[in-house]
């Protein structure tokens, strides 16, 4: 099993466990990250079967050609592949020509994201139509998304496979609260993401604005970084609620605080999955959340579920919250549950398993 990984700094514990999970009798994995410099940790997590190509992004623009000519040198070293799992366009495309190429038998092209193919995206699958290659959308709604736009491939060329996120790490609050530097006294509603517009955070300020104002024990920190923090920022002190509202920047430990935050909340615009929704039920974090993409089939009917860019249903949805504790621990702990049952690495494992198995003939 090949697995093309487009860097190594976007997805990290997803593409672990989709490697490891291929990683054991009778699989045999090697995990290529095309872009990044060489990164001892993932190496570590992936018993040395890790590859770094180092390759400049530049080269995955185009025809890629830079980038399949060092890979094609680099397959030529291995046994042929039965199946080459890539996950994101750019990967997928390289995964297609080393197919052409007598490289390997099989092609899983996984899909990260809603109505991504279009244009040139879309004629490339099309294309690709007689190739053995299955779609796997990480959604129900990604994968009817892609049935929509492929119905060539309809049917078992295109499946669901949920992503999964492992077992929380060992957190304390106090120590959280402290390394985030937030004031332990406060009501911490809490979110992590990129500071991009899909996620919906000018949403978000702007419903937490009046609660905050009447109830001035409340905090809102948002974890990440991007583009967008600068005009948060301002918006932050225009609803003048500057200094209730904390960014925290991005952090490689997010998972770790979590448990600062007594609520976790996803305002998002659009979502394929929403991974940090998951690492809040593994947290046991109760949830607000928007019903877009493939959240409602993450969280089920254990979360509060609002209409996207609805500032007074959110509103609403974090003054519930705040005021009942019997539902924040009641729903910690159901989408704890649901995390274990439908989410956890375990259920990644025994499902990728199962359809590498289908598509390549292996007995279990």
């Amino acid at each position: 099993m090949l697995h093309l990984y487009p860097n190594t700094s976007s997805l990290r514990e997803l593409f672990v466990l989709y490697a490891r999970a291929l990683d054991e009798p009778p699989f045999e994995s090697r995990a290529v990250f095309l872009c990044g410099a060489p990164d001892p940790d993932l190496a570590r997590q992936l018993a040395g079967h890790a590859v770094f190509l180092n390759l400049p992004p530049s080269s995955l623009e185009g025809l890629r050609l830079p980038a399949l000519w060092r890979l094609w040198r680099w397959c030529r070293t291995q046994p042929r592949f039965d199946l080459v799992v890539a996950h994101r366009f750019k990967a997928l495309t390289l995964a297609l020509a080393l197919h052409r190429l007598g490289m390997t038998r099989h092609v899983f092209g996984v899909v990260h994201e809603i109505g991504q193919f279009e244009g040139h995206r879309r004629r490339t699958i099309e294309r690709a139509v007689r190739a053995p290659l299955t779609l796997i959308g990480v959604s129900d709604a990604v994968g009817a998304d892609l049935s929509r736009r492929f119905p060539a491939f309809a049917g078992r060329r295109i499946e669901a496979l949920p992503n999964a996120v492992s077992d929380p790490p060992p957190a304390d609050r106090a120590q959280a609260l402290a390394a985030l530097d937030l004031d332990p006294q406060r009501f911490w509603l809490g979110s992590v993401g990129r500071l991009v517009r899909v996620k919906g955070y000018d949403v978000l300020l702007r419903a937490f604005a009046p609660l905050a104002r009447e109830i001035s024990r409340l905090g809102l920190a948002l974890i990440g970084s991007g583009p967008e923090e600068q005009s948060l920022r301002a918006l932050s002190r225009e609803l003048g609620v500057e200094a209730q509202v904390a960014f925290c920047g991005w952090r490689p430990d997010a998972r770790a605080m979590l448990v600062a935050f007594d609520v976790c909340v996803f305002p998002s615009r659009n979502e394929a999955f929403g991974l940090a929704i998951a690492e809040a039920m593994a947290a046991g974090r109760p949830v607000i959340a928007s019903a877009v993409g493939g959240i409602p089939e993450v969280v089920g009917d254990q979360a509060l579920l609002v209409p996207a860019d609805d500032v007074g249903a959110l509103g609403d949805a974090m003054r519930r919250m705040v005021e009942d504790a019997d539902l924040r621990q009641t729903m910690g702990a159901a989408l704890h549950a649901r995390w274990q049952s439908q989410f956890s690495a375990q259920q990644l494992v025994q499902r990728l398993q199962a359809r590498v198995r289908a598509a390549t003939g292996t007995s279990p």
